[in-house]
């Protein structure tokens, strides 16, 4: 099964049928999908607020450049995103974990993202979801597909949910650069107002805020997510785990003057200093004058 290129479509339809390709053809912009068995479905979540994490897929075909998946796993950086292991089994074996395990919040998901293409063909996530309904446990979703409205169905039947995008720039020409297989922002912001209509709370993770970013685009940035319905923001800075600035320099290669401004940002000492406690208080001070609630991840 091959990938082809993303279409941006109302929907993600990125992955379709085809014969395995042979060795090595496989280049950064296409990914292959493998199933696999899980062992297990939750697993004890480090992440504040989380009880739980539950990751339907290993791998994240969305290729975002400041992914720090690859890094906490100790797996291959330029590996990363070209194959996605489907958990084909995991609704399964969350059935049985739902019987025994103490009740808590699942996060959905912490090292991949449950909406991503493959979603559309292989349906785990909302398989998951359909089981963790029954039970009705408590759950929390990051993504930045907008395929998630497909489960506004499943989502409503849950006494506690909500559901967080990622949003990161209003900005296309850098979204496409440094996350080039996620859905357009457009589309992120749309979701979230249908979520939000729907009565499903709905929150913006702006994080990590791009080292490419102004004050006035993040401020903006937080307006849009407050008219699109957002409950409160988390905020984040980019940390620079292993690998990761290799991965940004790569991405922005194509724009010397993005290129040029995250290097001043990241590693010039007078810029450094003063780019990201400048950039974190400019999404707080905007987040506050619209009553929105914001926090630092």
């Amino acid at each position: 099964m091959n990938s082809v290129d993303h279409p941006e479509e109302p929907l993600d339809l990125w992955f379709e049928s085809s014969p395995e390709p042979g060795p090595g053809s496989v280049d950064r912009d296409r990914c292959r999908a493998r199933r696999v068995r899980a062992r297990s479905a939750l697993t004890p979540s480090g992440l504040e607020g989380f009880d739980w994490a539950l990751n339907p897929y290993h791998g994240c075909a969305h290729q975002c450049a400041y992914c720090y998946a690859p890094s906490v796993l100790g797996e291959d950086r330029a590996r990363w995103g070209r194959t996605v292991e489907v958990r084909q089994n995991m609704p399964t074996v969350l059935s049985r974990e739902l019987k025994r395990k103490e009740r808590g919040v699942v996060g959905i998901s912490s090292v991949t993202d449950p909406y991503q293409p493959a979603e559309r063909r292989y349906q785990i996530t909302r398989y998951c979801l359909e089981r963790l309904s029954r039970h009705d446990w408590p759950v929390c979703i990051l993504t930045k597909s907008d395929l998630v409205v497909r489960d506004i169905d499943i989502l409503e039947t849950l006494s506690q949910v909500e559901v967080g995008f990622t949003i990161t720039s209003l900005d296309e020409h850098q979204r496409r650069l440094l996350e080039p297989g996620a859905p357009p922002v457009a589309r992120r912001l749309a979701a979230m107002s249908m979520m939000s209509e729907s009565g499903i709370p709905t929150y913006a993770f702006i994080g990590p805020i791009y080292p490419t970013s102004t004050v006035n685009e993040l401020r903006g940035l937080v307006r849009r997510v407050h008219e699109a319905g957002a409950s409160y923001v988390l905020v984040d800075r980019l940390n620079l785990k292993r690998g990761v600035w290799l991965s940004l320099l790569k991405a922005l290669g194509p724009d010397p003057s993005l290129l040029a401004t995250a290097r001043r940002h990241l590693f010039l000492e007078e810029a450094r200093d003063v780019f990201y406690p400048r950039a974190l208080r400019a999404v707080e001070d905007e987040a506050l004058s619209l009553g929105l609630a914001v926090s630092r991840a």
